[in-house]
């Protein structure tokens, strides 16, 4: 069986991309990959489930379209539409200049020293130079700037980044 410290979060299969099976994943600008990747982990049902990738490739810089083996029809990847998908590990690409890849921490738990738990971070806003956490917690939807000086702590066996906020961020 899969386990997520072997998987890392790369984004949710959003809509079918014409009738050959093909699906579009909205994916973090800054993912990266090794070329001889060939399967996907995908959340189905709560587990994690492999699948044979026949093509992937770059729509944009956030979607990428992906076609599993044996799924050949729009009806047959039904299924797939608002899954979580998931690379192994092993075909994370290091990044070129070893800077921290922030799209790594989605699903991750957000904890504040002063207000506690303020969720989890469902995307990353890696569209301008200052990068955004998405934080739901609930109905609530934080947006946390991703800047390593507030954070304390990354606790990577429970998922969660401990934070020092500024006074009053995490009310907003």
């Amino acid at each position: 069986m899969i386990q997520e410290s072997e998987v890392q979060r790369i984004g949710t299969i959003v809509k079918p991309h014409g009738v050959g099976g093909e699906m579009a994943v909205t994916v973090p600008a800054s993912l990266n990959w090794t070329d001889d990747l060939d399967c996907l982990v995908c959340s189905m049902d709560g587990i994690l489930v492999p699948f044979f990738v026949e093509s992937i490739r770059e729509k944009s810089n956030t979607t990428i379209l992906v076609k599993f083996e044996g799924y050949d029809t729009v009806e047959s990847t039904g299924r797939f539409m608002g899954v979580t998908v998931y690379m192994p590990l092993r075909f994370v690409a290091e990044s070129a200049d070893d800077e921290l890849e922030w799209g790594c921490f989605l699903d991750w738990k957000v904890v504040d020293a002063a207000a506690g738990p303020l969720g989890t971070i469902h995307a990353v806003d890696d569209s301008t130079p200052n990068i955004l956490f998405l934080v739901k917690d609930g109905e609530r939807e934080r947006i946390i700037p991703a800047n390593g000086e507030w954070i304390t702590g990354v606790d990577r066996k429970n998922r969660t980044l401990k934070y020092k906020l500024p006074e009053g961020l995490a009310e907003l």
